[in-house]
């Protein structure tokens, strides 16, 4: 008996499932129920060339008879007699199954077909194994087992679900359903939480005073009852739950969290236990209602809307309106025409009506790949064609686009300098020479790009890039890809203009982005950070078109994928980055950037001028927690943050004080009433200490205004006070005390400020003053100063799923650090407490082991120089990744050692003085940064770090400010 659906008080709602006669094994694991609304991607089988379908042909399905509303359809054309297709899904993937695992469980709808399903499971020695055939036939709903081969399994775990195959009996074409891939347990696996909980999609997020009410699926996998309680904690409330479910039951709960006045992305837990369920976001924003740029800068997403299933690509479409992009990057392949002269065209116009009817056009991306009847056989790069029958396939594209006037670009081949086939960069400019002209006639609308390709990495074919710029005849636009954070992406684009040479056509990033990892919120802060910059920075240089990569992440669909460079989360919900890129396109399009604006030296701006007003994008250069600067304006300016909240700023005696944010923010006021104005309270020569020290220094005081004025200040405790002349700073002595528990890094001493002329005060406000809290490096000898990290404020999770264990306290992941300085070098000690250690990485990879990483700038305009040390089979492996200057990248021949008792691993190293770019004497500043990673199970799942900006893409800025302290000093 099911009873479905039962609803109480209209929040409530449980899907029962009695006990049946047969016995239940002890616990069942969900792989998926498809109420994510997730594709499977097509993993082999029989394919019919002229198959009329264009996007994964297996994914989820609405379906109002399941219990949570989801299947999955598999859509098939089967010519031959019989046929075979396979489908696979990294979230499956990613569940490690033991011992205990005793077979796949689904519910199957065959439609009438004569079906049979197995899988192919990857054991632990890598090999593929197929389970036995189960057959499924007749129409409606029936669930069927798949026993997994244990004699076959013995010995060879963990083992993953690779892919599920279908086999049909002959031809034939349609579609059946599947439903609730779940494996059947013995026990069920200690890292397993008897209790699931995955959000519902209702909506992608609330507006501004709606009630926010999210909600969420909650199942039990045992097969026993279930009763505990579950907590929802964000958005500064918390509820408790009792959730009680029969075996293997299902329920939803829905959370009313109130209202909200501000847009804003609010983390969400949901634990059980205190182990968290799930980690996702609530998000309040105003959306856009389509595009509002009328000229480019064209603002773009992708989404490879020919990788999702049509359910999901139609889901995201309905996205597209609500961000207000222009465009898309489209995705193609030759796999559209594997007949000559039968394009799939009906299948590409309904793969991309969605996003045309959400009002964008189409940047399309020709990925790759040349048919059989194009390719040379054997030929010497995926280019090496058949170049009559190139010219027929790409006419038949160049038609097929020149009557479709949404398609805009034609961008040829994904990365092509990153194939170092024999050939491939003369095949290449071959293509390109002759797809130019065929289009040129029959689709003149469509400007054709080069491939997207990548600059300044260590894979590009030598010269590829240097050829095809040297043939602007043959292409409208230079497109190229570059994930890097904000400074890797102004140099990489240096690189392309300095390539391309004066008088160079358009540029266009087709595909750029960065990562939020999956857990942390401030590595998701951060990706909202990144975009805003490197958008910004793309109008300002004068960019055609920007595209964002992606719209929504895909680690759960392809094998082996672990991005997160998108906007939208693999559970449908918006990250900050999305309401940061909404916010962007509304301050920044038809507006063109009209210069830099020097506010205050810690800050970045980029001005932009409307028809009436201006629009300034201001960012810090590296975080300074608590700064405010002054501005020139007889008019209010609006202050609007990142998310788009504003707040308008009121002028004192034409002065306005701005608070800066650790996120970037826009100025609006009307055309040139916005200028900036010299800090009026500065540390004289700067000011650069450690914690708890106090400092004899000279604070400058600037009079901003073009009357005599008197002064009050009050700093450290004291009050000074006297008069400015007109035009006059005035150097005030003061003593400042560092507080001794000053977080390093870019920090403020508090200050308030009165200025008065005859008639009364005319400015009146809190000014802090910008310093920086150095790390003390002390002298070889003198008493040592160690660093702790043993804390989430230290640790980034870079994955979360639910088959890699979260960090798990200190025993977990912690490490203490200490530094010296002699005349041998800079000396670094730093010891690691792990529970796992894995070393079978060598060479430039030992970052990918337990290991760390140090980094170094030496601030002088000399190289900055990159280390990692780990500890392999063979002993302790080291690598120099950024060289300093008159070196080159490799083993590092320094002083070293790496050793492991129990579960502390022990790091030692001397970075020589011909190594650091610098003088060892007492006073030196530099940069340095510190980063241990984690790589559990072989997994690198988490870092802890003393200083950003190792990670990834690297970023000297966010280094941390160091200073060598003699034993002699006082």
């Amino acid at each position: 008996m099911n009873l479905k659906f039962l609803k109480l008080k209209g929040l409530l709602f449980c899907c029962l499932t009695a006990a049946t006669a047969t016995a239940q094994p002890p616990a069942r694991v969900m792989l998926d129920d498809f109420t994510t609304i997730t594709t499977w991607q097509n993993m082999g089988g029989t394919e019919n060339p002229e198959e009329n379908i264009y996007w994964s042909r297996c994914g989820s399905f609405p379906d109002a008879s399941r219990p949570d509303g989801y299947c999955a359809k598999l859509t098939f054309d089967a010519a031959g007699r019989e046929a075979e297709f396979g489908m696979g899904n990294n979230r499956v993937f990613l569940q490690k199954l033991d011992e205990n695992a005793e077979g796949i469980r689904l519910q199957v709808n065959p439609c009438g077909f004569n079906t049979r399903f197995t899988a192919d499971l990857k054991l632990s020695d890598g090999e593929l194994i197929r389970t036995a055939y189960v057959p499924a036939s007749g129409d409606g709903w029936r669930e069927i087992f798949i026993p997994f081969p244990k004699e076959k399994i013995a010995g060879r775990h963990p083992f993953s679900v690779y892919r599920l195959v279908v086999w049909f009996s002959g031809p034939a074409r349609g579609e059946i359903f599947f439903d609730d891939v779940e494996v059947d347990f013995k026990k069920l696996p200690e890292d397993l939480a008897p209790l699931t909980a995955e959000p519902v999609y209702r909506k992608l997020g609330w507006r501004p005073g709606e009630q926010v009410t999210p909600e969420y699926l909650f199942r039990n996998r045992l097969s026993t009852p279930f009763s505990g309680e579950i907590t929802v904690k964000g958005a500064g409330k918390e509820f408790t739950r009792k959730i009680e479910l029969p075996p293997y039951g299902l329920c939803y709960q829905q959370f009313d969290f109130g209202s909200f006045d501000t847009q804003e992305p609010h983390p969400v837990a949901v634990a059980f236990g205190g182990e968290p369920l799930h980690l996702g976001w609530i998000s309040v924003f105003e959306p856009n209602s389509g595009p509002v740029n009328k000229r480019p800068m064209w603002f773009s997403v992708e989404d490879q809307e020919l990788n999702n299933c049509y359910e999901e690509g139609v889901l995201h479409a309905s996205w597209l309106p609500l961000l207000g992009v222009d465009m898309i990057r489209a995705g193609l392949m030759g796999n559209a025409q594997m007949a000559k002269g039968k394009l799939r065209a009906e299948a590409l116009r309904k793969l991309w009506t969605p996003p045309i009817e959400a009002g964008v056009k189409l940047l399309i991306d020709y990925a790759g790949y040349m048919p059989p009847w194009v390719i040379r056989p054997n030929p010497t790069s995926p280019l090496d064609c058949r170049w009559e029958e190139f010219d027929a396939l790409m006419t038949e594209f160049a038609k097929f686009f020149g009557a479709m006037p949404e398609a805009r670009y034609f961008e040829f081949i994904n990365e092509p300098n990153l194939n170092h086939s024999r050939t491939m960069t003369d095949d290449y400019l071959t293509a390109l020479s002759r797809l130019y002209p065929i289009f040129k006639k029959h689709a003149p609308h469509v400007k054709i790009t080069t491939g997207g390709f990548c600059p300044a990495i260590p894979g590009s074919q030598p010269q590829f890039i240097e050829r095809l710029l040297a043939r602007p005849e043959i292409f409208d636009v230079i497109a190229y890809h570059e994930h890097g954070n904000y400074p890797h992406y102004r140099f990489t684009f240096d690189i392309v203009k300095k390539i391309a040479g004066p008088g160079h056509k358009p540029i266009i990033n087709t595909e750029a982005a960065t990562r939020s990892f999956m857990a942390a919120p401030r590595e998701f802060y951060a990706q909202a950070d990144q975009l805003v910059r490197k958008i910004t920075y793309s109008k300002a240089v004068g960019m055609e078109y920007y595209n964002w990569f992606m719209m929504q992440d895909y680690w759960d669909k392809g094998i082996g994928a672990d991005d997160t460079f998108s906007l939208v989360t693999v559970y449908n919900q918006p990250k900050p980055s999305f309401l940061a890129y909404a916010e962007l396109i509304r301050q920044l399009s038809n507006r063109d950037f009209s210069g830099m604006a020097e506010l205050d030296p810690l800050l970045e701006a980029f001005r932009f001028t409307g028809e009436t007003d201006e629009v300034t994008v201001v960012w810090e250069k590296r975080r300074a927690d608590g700064l405010k600067f002054v501005l020139r304006s007889d008019v209010p300016v609006l202050r609007t943050d990142i998310y788009g909240n504003t707040r308008t700023l009121k002028p004192q005696n034409g002065l306005v004080t701005v608070e800066s944010a650790s996120l970037p923010f826009y100025l609006k006021a009307p055309k040139g009433k916005l200028q900036a104005q010299p800090r009026l309270l500065s540390f004289r020569d700067g000011l650069a200490a450690v914690p708890g020290e106090r400092v004899k220094t000279v604070v400058t005081l600037v009079n901003p205004l073009p009357q005599a004025l008197r002064y009050r200040l009050k700093l450290g405790g004291r009050s000074f006070s006297g008069e400015l002349k007109r035009g006059e700073s005035r150097e005030i002595p003061v003593n400042v005390t560092i507080p001794a528990e000053q977080l390093h890094g870019e920090s403020v001493i508090p200050a308030e400020l009165i200025l008065s002329d005859r008639n009364g005060k005319v400015f009146e406000d809190s000014l802090p003053i910008p310093y920086v809290c150095c790390v003390e490096i002390p002298e070889k000898g003198a008493p040592e100063k160690t660093v702790v990290l043993d804390s989430p404020a230290a640790l980034r999770e870079l994955v979360f799923v639910p088959t890699i264990p979260r960090w798990s306290g200190k025993e977990d992941l912690s490490a203490t650090l200490s530094f010296s300085w002699s005349g041998e070098g800079l000396h670094v000690r730093c010891r690691v407490t792990d529970q796992e250690h894995n070393g079978d990485h060598t060479g430039p990879h030992i970052w990918k082991n337990d290991s760390i990483q140090f980094g170094l700038d030496p601030m002088n305009g000399r190289n900055w120089s990159e280390y990692t040390f780990s500890l392999t089979g063979d002993g302790a492996a080291t690598w120099n990744h950024n060289p300093p200057e008159g070196f080159k990248s490799g083993k590092f021949d320094g002083a070293c050692s790496v050793t492991r008792r129990g579960n502390l691993t022990e790091y030692s190293f001397t970075i020589p003085p011909e190594r650091l770019g610098f003088e060892l004497k007492d006073g030196t500043q530099f940069r340095i940064a510190l980063l241990i990673n984690d790589s559990d199970g072989g997994i690198r799942s988490r870092t802890m770090l003393f200083f950003d900006g190792l990670d990834g893409h690297k970023d000297t800025g966010k280094f941390g400010l160091v200073q060598l302290r003699s034993g002699r000093r006082k």
